[in-house]
């Protein structure tokens, strides 16, 4: 039973309050923008949308610098886009959690369910 406990925590610090929730938006609207100039716009140059998730997630997500090449900059197979979208997920949450803790330290009443309200 406490095996589930602490993702559960981190999830709640990450989605109970209003800072977390607009960064969340924010980077979800970023990485559908990549997504559908990814695939459905042709350029005759490269394109600079999948740098911006990677960059409103650092530090965690300039942990793909160490990933190979091409996985940036969408010359990479699918595993590669895979990868990179899990990267970005875990990154935004933790980076999510991190504006919850700070927030619930900075401003104790905002803790709980009245952070959301």
């Amino acid at each position: 039973m406490n095996g589930n406990r602490r993702p559960r925590t981190l999830l709640v610090l990450a989605m109970d309050n209003w800072l977390s929730r607009v960064y969340l938006a924010v980077v979800v609207a970023a990485t559908g923008f990549f997504l559908v100039d990814t695939f459905f716009v042709s350029h005759a140059d490269a394109s600079m949308a999948g740098v911006v998730p990677w960059v409103l997630t650092a530090p965690l997500s300039l942990l793909y610098t160490l990933l190979p090449e091409g996985t940036l900059n969408g010359t990479g197979d699918g595993v590669f886009l895979a990868l990179y979208l899990v990267g970005i997920a875990a990154a935004a949450l933790a980076n999510a959690a991190f504006m919850g803790y700070a927030l619930r330290k900075i401003w104790p009443a905002s803790g709980g369910a009245a952070a959301g309200a």
